[in-house]
């Protein structure tokens, strides 16, 4: 049913031409830099208010190609191809963060179901964990390696920042005992 939705709201855009409008409204607007950045942000949120990652797929690839081909149209063929993969990757990595974050999304709220917790505590306790990670993504990931920053290096300073934030902000959590 959410996949149906989705293709129908892929095909109302397509309908409206909402991908022509896009590339005129932001072409010459925003540097191919920023687009994969832009991209995960968008994904995230329109994921996250419809609760579905497929649902935004669906919606946000058809749009995201012809506007990743026309703001690199003036640029090299390599450079094309990165800010291609990268901006798929941002719809993909953004709908996944915004279904995994929000609380109307089936996956989370079988997993509050499955776990015995209730939805909203659920949703309370896993959402700090998943903006600091989505956080130190975008900023590493995106816009670092979109500024030329290697993939390799990306990755080691994500890790590296990721483990000092556990290490200054977590904290240890008591030994579990059979007994108790």
């Amino acid at each position: 049913a959410i996949l149906g939705l989705a293709w129908s709201i892929g095909a109302v855009c397509e309908s409206l031409h909402t991908a022509q409008y896009l590339v005129q409204s932001l072409q010459g607007a925003i540097s191919p830099v920023w687009l994969p950045a832009l991209t995960t942000l968008t994904a995230a949120g329109v994921s996250f208010a419809i609760g579905s990652s497929w649902g935004t797929m669906s919606i946000l690839m058809p749009l995201a190609v012809p506007l990743a081909h026309t703001l690199t149209a003036g640029l090299g063929a390599e450079a094309q191809q990165f800010y291609l993969i990268a901006t798929l990757s941002s719809v993909l990595a953004g709908a996944t963060f915004g279904d995994h974050c929000s609380p109307i999304s089936d996956t989370t709220v079988l997993s509050s179901i499955f776990a015995g917790a209730d939805h909203i505590d659920h949703v309370r306790t896993q959402l700090p964990y998943a903006l600091v990670v989505g956080a130190v993504a975008w900023l590493v990931g995106d816009v670092a390696t979109a500024f030329g920053l290697p993939v390799w290096a990306a990755l080691a300073i994500g890790i590296a920042l990721l483990g000092a934030i556990v290490r200054i902000v977590g904290k240890p959590t008591p030994r579990f005992s059979e007994s108790a």
